[in-house]
């Protein structure tokens, strides 16, 4: 997702004057572009992120509109402190981008995932949390958050089991979008993905033998959700009444748990999210989303399960 954010990005600063670019000394054949185009208005604040969140924030009330970038357990947890009192207590619209959300950086250890991002950052005043699908939602995003007038996150990452099925539609504000429709309207089971944590239910889709049964599925890319205007989603979730919810985060606090609030009284409501163990080994983002079980094999088997509960 990173090319997809940097060409998205660099057409938001050069839209808007006012807009500047802070990394934390990464982005590494990535960025070139931007700071060769933005001179001065590009700042490498180097290995110091909570200076880097300080000075964004500093420049926001001076009337600029920063993004700031670094790998995104290093402008989260590192900084929780900074984005709390700094910008969302002051509604600051400073955009923090956090690459390699969930197990992207694999090899690299806990110490690099992602895992409880969205959890600490949805609990904070006036912010806005962005986790697009695919590559190709990144853009969507972007635009969105660079007309806010508030903070935001954008969570960046490299799906274990990217896809190239298409999307049936996509909300222009919400984000969500529609993968598939059930074939009988009455019954069946709805599938839900946070961000790209999707794909692992669109594998099980194209490879897995979900296609044989009968599901809606949906990428949700925004939080709060807004199910008001979510009206195809909250349809099928009011309809089936049964929810598979699939989240390349922990449990506690993700996306998932704030879905099933949200939604209205269900019989069944199933969440497939990540977890950690203190003797686990390490490996690619692949390797890690297996020896936790959130793999395509098991949102089938959620999802029969499901429907043999009716």
């Amino acid at each position: 997702m990173r090319v997809d954010f940097t060409k998205a990005v660099e057409a938001a600063l050069e839209a808007d004057p006012a807009s500047i670019f802070v990394t934390g000394d990464l982005g590494f054949n990535a960025l070139e572009g931007i700071a060769k185009r933005l001179g001065p208005r590009f700042l490498n604040a180097g290995v110091a992120e909570q200076s880097m969140i300080g000075i964004a924030a500093g420049a926001a009330l001076a009337g600029r509109r920063p993004w700031v970038y670094s790998i995104a357990p290093f402008t989260t947890y590192r900084c929780f402190e900074q984005i709390r009192n700094d910008v969302c207590l002051h509604d600051l619209p400073v955009r923090v981008v956090g690459n390699g959300g969930g197990y992207t950086y694999g090899v690299m250890g806990s110490t690099h995932h992602a895992l409880e991002d969205l959890a600490i950052l949805k609990v904070l005043p006036n912010m806005r949390l962005f986790f697009p699908c695919s590559n190709d939602h990144v853009a969507a995003a972007v635009r969105l958050i660079a007309a806010l007038a508030g903070p935001a996150y954008l969570r960046l990452a490299i799906s274990a089991f990217s896809t190239e099925r298409a999307p049936l539609a996509e909300h222009p504000v919400t984000l969500t979008r529609t993968y598939a429709r059930r074939r009988d309207p009455k019954s069946g089971v709805t599938v839900i993905g946070a961000g790209h944590g999707v794909q692992v239910a669109l594998r099980a889709l194209a490879a897995h033998g979900l296609d044989a049964e009968n599901v809606d599925v949906f990428g949700v890319a925004r939080f709060p959700f807004d199910l008001a205007a979510d009206a195809e989603l909250l349809e099928s979730a009011r309809r089936t009444r049964r929810v598979v919810f699939v989240e390349e985060h922990y449990a506690a606090g993700g996306m998932g748990e704030s879905m099933q609030r949200a939604l209205p009284p269900l019989e069944s409501f199933t969440l497939l999210a990540a977890a950690y163990a203190s003797g686990q080994r390490y490996g690619s983002p692949a390797y890690h989303m297996k020896q936790c079980g959130l793999v395509p094999e098991a949102v089938v088997a959620a999802v029969r399960d499901a429907g043999r509960a009716s």
